[in-house]
């Protein structure tokens, strides 16, 4: 059966409002986009403008099993969150809108809805309970999906399944997201059924809200994530009595705008969102296959802005990072997610923050003043609990030798809240037999698989410094040419995978810029030199080559360029280059261009001696063999 469906519709003088849509779930889709997150937006834009035809009433639909579309943004947001991605590296490569806070960046996503009419084609309140394949014999027309959905009721649970509704589809995109069942790890004595009646209470972070649930209470924040620090942050302002955050091997702390900087009695306040910094001109863009492989540029990268830390803050591990921090060997963009949630560092800092009189005259973070009403403005620092005793105590091991001047873990810890900023996990039950479970067994840049390019995982990768928005809409552009067989499969090396640490949860980083370039590459879509210049004038090429690799740029040209891309580079983006000034581009423009073009150079010629001594030393070598036999 079809009913229908309620949808948002943006009021044009206010918040948007809920309203009963005339337009009925049909019973074929061309393309079923599963989630209503960004990732499921920006999917369901590009199936209608560039995905195949279809047949009249089987254009794409998008499902969300919620009552409104934003997914994470709108469903795991509590008080005072904030984007830690800047808007060049957050929006949408043809739609522009200001979002300075979560909340906007919500109402940004139903802006674009609006925009580009994708509300008749949303359909809220639906989950899809199974997907499976149909049987080769019973394909018609490329129908080779069928989904059976459930109605989500007004309490978030599902009604009967005799109601149910069924669809057919030739191809399913895949949006549900990283943030779906949250991570609880069983920790004796606390969660794992044996806890007694002086055993703290506990929360996942997809369950906190606001300050009112840490206020006046001893909380023990497990996990060093962006979530974490948040929540530890608003312990101390809630204000708590008391604040613990556990840590397990650490984190890499850096703000997520660069400001604050004192050096030689100059305040630098910038505001330069460090998502941003990386130039596009031989780090992204004409990067030969050794380099690339060899990941060379993030090493150097590493080693040079860890010693620019040591002298700007007096520390190597993080920006003005002092505590929590992780192995040496592993800091650094290579290895980890960067945390840009550095408001609480303050209050980390304070028992182990070391700066000398001579260094601090030199330069030094300039922390904002403590807040009133805050009898201990110190975040703890703490390995993860093993256990909770009879008592309600948390039971530590030492931490790792790394971080050996953490001395809280030997004092008495004993909370009344315990919150699990522990992440989330995902499930993928729901899918039938020969289906991939999620972008691990996708071997097509994390999107599909080349054993079947009629389904696609969008927005399931996170880039250690970046967003994910953009990188699902270029994953959408990807999918669309595979599947409609526009260009091949992609055979050059995956270069771009984060070098997680084995055994680690968490194995599906990626480097931001390098990801985004190498699905440029595969579409046809990253821009030459010669031909922006030829196109746009130099004036583009230059914001090309100094900007970092923001989707517009790969709208210039390719498969979907666009006529509004020009525009945005010429005003937005160029106005991101402008405001590092004269000195933030001669260090974070020039220096690494002219360094990173030797380095490419270098390996070009050598490349090119390889190829031309390859056949003088075969003959050589099939001379001495003819010898041996003569």
């Amino acid at each position: 059966m079809t009913i229908p469906n309620p949808i948002h519709h943006p009021h044009p003088d206010g918040p948007t409002q809920i309203s009963q849509s005339s337009t009925a779930l049909p019973a074929r889709a061309s393309t079923l986009i599963i989630g209503g997150g960004p990732s499921g937006l920006v999917s369901l834009k590009y199936a209608r403008e560039y995905g195949p035809a279809w047949a009249e009433g089987e254009g794409p639909v998008l499902v969300e099993m919620e009552g409104d579309v934003g997914g994470t943004f709108r469903w795991r947001d509590y008080d005072n969150a904030e984007l830690v991605s800047s808007k060049q590296l957050t929006c949408f490569s043809d739609f522009r809108p200001d979002h300075p806070s979560l909340p906007n960046f919500v109402e940004y996503l139903r802006s674009y809805a609006s925009a580009f009419s994708l509300w008749p084609h949303i359909h809220l309140r639906l989950k899809v309970v199974s997907l499976s394949k149909i049987p080769p014999e019973r394909v018609v027309d490329g129908y080779r999906h069928h989904a059976v959905l459930r109605r989500v009721l007004d309490d978030g649970s599902l009604a009967e399944g005799q109601d149910d509704i069924h669809l057919t589809c030739q191809r399913v995109v895949i949006t549900t997201g990283l943030h779906v069942l949250p991570n609880i790890p069983v920790i004796p004595g606390l969660n794992d059924g044996t806890e007694t009646i002086k055993s703290p209470a506990w929360i996942h972070s997809s369950e906190y809200k606001s300050r009112d649930q840490l206020r006046d209470k001893e909380v023990l924040v497990l996990g060093a994530g962006e979530t974490g620090m948040d929540v530890a942050y608003e312990s101390v302002l809630a204000p708590a009595r008391k604040v613990w955050m556990g840590v397990r091997s650490g984190f890499l702390s850096f703000p997520k705008v660069l400001n604050n900087f004192r050096v030689l009695g100059s305040t630098f306040e910038g505001a330069l969102p460090i998502d941003g910094l990386i130039t596009n001109l031989f780090e992204t863009a004409y990067v030969h296959p050794w380099v690339s492989a060899s990941h060379l540029r993030w090493f150097v990268s590493d080693f040079v802005i860890r010693r620019v830390l040591w002298v700007l803050t007096g520390t190597q591990a993080g920006c003005n990072q002092w505590a929590g921090e992780l192995p040496p060997e592993r800091q650094g963009r290579a290895y980890v997610f960067l945390n840009k949630s550095a408001k609480a560092m303050q209050f980390i800092n304070r028992p182990y923050a070391s700066l000398s009189p001579l260094h601090r005259l030199f330069a030094h973070y300039q922390d904002p003043p403590l807040p009133e009403g805050v009898d201990d403005p110190t975040i703890h620092v703490v390995p993860f609990p093993s256990k909770f005793d009879h008592t309600g105590k948390a039971i530590f091991s030492p931490p790792p030798a790394h971080r050996s001047k953490e001395k809280a873990w030997k004092e008495t810890c004993r909370p009344d809240l315990v919150v699990l900023c522990t992440g989330y996990r995902q499930e993928f039950g729901w899918l039938g037999q020969g289906y991939p479970r999620g972008p691990d067994e996708c071997n097509v840049r994390g999107v599909c698989s080349d054993k079947d390019l009629s389904v696609a995982f969008i927005g399931f990768l996170r880039p250690g410094v970046g967003a994910i928005p953009p990188m699902a809409e270029m994953q959408i552009q990807l999918f669309l040419l595979l599947t409609t067989r526009s260009i091949p499969l992609p055979t050059t090396p995956e270069n771009y995978h984060l070098l997680h640490a084995k055994g680690s949860r968490i194995q599906y980083g990626v480097d931001y810029s390098t990801y985004q370039a190498t699905l440029a590459r595969d579409m046809g879509a990253a821009p030459g030199l010669r031909e922006l210049w030829w196109e746009y004038g130099w004036f583009v090429v230059m914001v090309y080559c100094f900007g970092a690799a923001f989707p517009t740029f790969y709208r210039l040209v390719g498969p979907y360029k666009s006529d509004k891309a020009a525009g945005i580079v010429r005003t937005e983006l160029w106005d991101t280059i402008k405001r590092r000034g004269v000195v933030g581009n001669i260090f974070m423009g020039v220096i690494p261009m002219v360094f990173y073009a030797w380095v490419n150079c270098m390996a070009y010629l050598l490349e090119g001696a390889w190829i031309l001594t390859r056949p003088l030393m075969g003959y050589q070598i099939s001379d001495k063999v003819k010898m041996r036999v003569d």
